[in-house]
């Protein structure tokens, strides 16, 4: 299941008395607890109750989980628990809480959040009524998440202007959220191309969307002329995110006969994109300058032979 799912259950008010939801990404993780205050009126504190397993205040114990888990609720038909990174439980409260699972209350509703992979805590068991979500965003769902964030701040980013987002700022879900939640107090209700200009690269000559034009065109002088602006004020991943995005936005456009001649070439740019990203997590300097350099010299596999 994916973000488009979970959209559908939280319309319908999260119906199931069990879910699991994991990311890779915190931030991801972040916003749909956010959201499940929002939908279901978190603010009742008396039946809605968040507990963090690795929060730095003294744990409280599984046996007061599941204790909350099975009071009745206050005026409402439903409470609602949260448990975070439940990851980081033990064995010995896994098996706890797996009895829970296998009888949930039906007055509860338990959002378990895992920061990571698909979990894979109760993969010996079968646990009735549990729901599990993948909150990863796929690049080809993207533009459909940052219409739907829009839309929930009154906002209509057009289809134009939403790609111009994403390729100038990338598919980080954090970066896109910051930029996005500036039009919050923009005094417009319909987002396109130039806002996103003005409000994302006031100020800034060049964009990430005039870097990859450059590389398409193998103008070795120009892609670095645009990138010695860009590096001043964009970060490496913004625009390494930016470069992915319109890579992979060109291979899903290509014809089906295309692609498959063209495998090996956007095998080669992806792995080298990737390399770039893992190298500048490691603190590693000259990469992007490396990136550039070994993308124009694709030759006869170059991105001018790719459109």
């Amino acid at each position: 299941m994916s973000q488009k799912q979970f959209q559908n259950e939280l319309r319908k008010n999260l119906p199931s008395p069990l879910y699991i939801l994991y990311s890779t990404e915190n931030f991801l993780l972040y916003e749909a607890l956010s959201l499940i205050k929002e939908q279901l009126h978190g603010a009742d504190v008396f039946n809605f109750e968040v507990f963090d397993i690795e929060s730095s205040d003294p744990r409280v114990p599984m046996e007061d989980m599941l204790d909350s888990l099975n009071t009745l609720p206050l005026m409402s038909q439903r409470r609602t628990v949260i448990i975070r990174n439940i990851q980081k439980l033990t064995k010995k409260d896994i098996k706890k809480l797996e009895v829970y699972l296998e009888n949930p209350s039906s007055t509860s509703l338990l959002v378990m959040l895992i920061e990571g992979r698909a979990p894979k805590l109760f993969e010996d068991r079968s646990v009735k009524n549990l729901v599990g979500i993948s909150l990863n965003i796929r690049e080809i769902d993207m533009p459909w998440w940052v219409k739907e964030k829009g839309k929930r701040k009154g906002l209509t980013f057009t289809d134009g202007a939403v790609e111009y987002l994403i390729s100038s700022v990338g598919t980080d879900p954090g970066m896109l959220h910051a930029e996005i939640e500036k039009f919050s107090s923009w005094g417009k209700n319909v987002i396109d191309i130039p806002d996103i200009k003005a409000m994302v690269y006031a100020g800034v000559e060049y964009t990430g969307f005039d870097l990859f034009e450059a590389l398409m065109k193998r103008d070795a002088g120009e892609v670095f002329r645009i990138f010695e602006h860009l590096s001043r004020t964009i970060a490496p991943q913004m625009l390494l995110g930016a470069l992915n995005w319109k890579y992979e936005l060109l291979w899903t456009k290509s014809p089906e006969v295309r692609k498959d001649e063209q495998h090996h070439e956007f095998y080669e740019i992806f792995r080298l994109l990737h390399e770039a990203d893992a190298s500048i997590k490691r603190s590693r300097s000259y990469v992007m300058e490396d990136l550039l350099r070994k993308l124009l010299r694709l030759n006869g596999r170059s991105p001018k032979n790719l459109q």
